[in-house]
């Protein structure tokens, strides 16, 4: 052990006071870069490592370089590891050609025209609907209202809403674009391509489904009152109600779109004598022809189908309706009790359903 500390002193000694080599250019500092270690500096590495010594020893003993540093311990250990190793340099990329200032404008642009760039990622957009505290209340009210109500009542309600199909795919499961940097946008719908689309109304009772109806345009209040008179009260007559209120023989359930409101659609009920069904805004969620909407809609776009055309797509919209829709009325009526629990569970908040 004492030849050993003798050899070590007067190799260290050597190392220091014997050979004495000026820096190579490679080793002169460039700008903030630490410099590379001369040949010098490695046969000194090189020696200290034979005799067994911690990168953080052999660091400490290396001698200081002109400008009174010495290569850090990192730097040795770096040297040790990749010692032997053919070193390959990364070439610099192409030179940057654009500005801070038109990367920032094309951000901008992005974020408008929702395009695809490093910038934003798809993803699917929100289905929540906003609920204001206002619409909140009558959710709870009415939901408090109707909880209680028996199987019984249930069954002398119709339950009728419009939907949109489109040939490329279910309405309002579309994806978005969103940025992957910075604050999250509102959640918005935006279509770049899918050719046309049909709008649908159709009605559930516990004794069946109506009759679909397409509808040609938008569903003003003129175009709604006709198909309530030809298509709706024609159906729900024929239906078996309860014979116990001959003047009301059903309950009509309508959401709260422009013309189901508008006032000549409300005098009409009014004059044929059907009780409406006091509805609160916002409340897709309580109602069970919408999860009806659903299964045919996943029915004609099963496993992503696509159609070229819309005479491609309405025969298989009216089969869906026909033959799979009716296998789940019965559930979808025995489930408004559950409904209306969730919601005042909520807080008139939106539900699973």
């Amino acid at each position: 052990m004492k030849g050993f500390k003798t050899c070590e002193r007067r190799l260290t000694h050597l190392l220091h006071s014997g050979i004495r080599s000026r820096p190579s250019p490679a080793t002169a500092s460039i700008g903030n870069m630490a410099p590379r270690l001369s040949d010098f500096e490695k046969g000194q590495i090189d020696a200290l490592h034979r005799l067994c010594l911690t990168p953080r020893a052999i660091a400490a003993r290396l001698r200081p370089r002109p400008d009174k540093t010495r290569p850090s311990y990192k730097t040795v250990e770096r040297f040790l590891k990749n010692r032997g190793r053919k070193r390959v340099f990364k070439k610099p990329g192409p030179a940057r050609t654009i500005s801070p200032k038109l990367e920032r404008r094309l951000i901008r642009h992005v974020i408008t025209d929702k395009l695809t760039s490093p910038e934003v990622r798809i993803i699917a957009q929100r289905r929540k609907f906003f609920i204001s505290e206002k619409n909140r209340v009558k959710r709870l009210a009415f939901a408090r209202e109707y909880v209680h109500k028996p199987l019984s009542f249930w069954k002398n309600v119709i339950f009728s809403d419009e939907k949109i199909f489109r040939l490329d795919g279910p309405h309002g499961y579309n994806k978005t674009y969103q940025r992957t940097r910075g604050p999250e946008p509102a959640p918005t719908m935006r279509r770049h391509s899918g050719g046309g689309s049909a709008m649908f109304w159709g009605a559930m009772s516990w004794h069946g489904l109506s009759t679909l109806h397409r509808v040609q345009g938008s569903l003003n209040a003129e175009r709604y009152r006709q198909v309530m008179l030809n298509v709706m009260m024609p159906w729900a007559l024929e239906l078996p109600w309860r014979l116990d209120q001959p003047d009301c023989p059903f309950i009509f359930q309508q959401d709260n779109a422009p013309g189901h409101a508008a006032l000549s659609t409300r005098e009409l009920f009014d004059t044929v004598g059907i009780a409406l069904l006091d509805w609160p805004a916002r409340s897709p969620d309580l109602n069970p022809v919408e999860n009806l909407w659903a299964i045919v809609s996943r029915r004609v776009h099963w496993q992503g189908r696509q159609f070229m055309r819309l005479d491609d797509m309405l025969p298989v919209i009216y089969d869906c309706w026909r033959t799979e829709a009716p296998k789940y009325v019965e559930a979808l009526f025995e489930s408004m009790p559950r409904r209306l629990q969730a919601c005042i569970d909520a807080g008139g908040r939106q539900t699973k359903y």
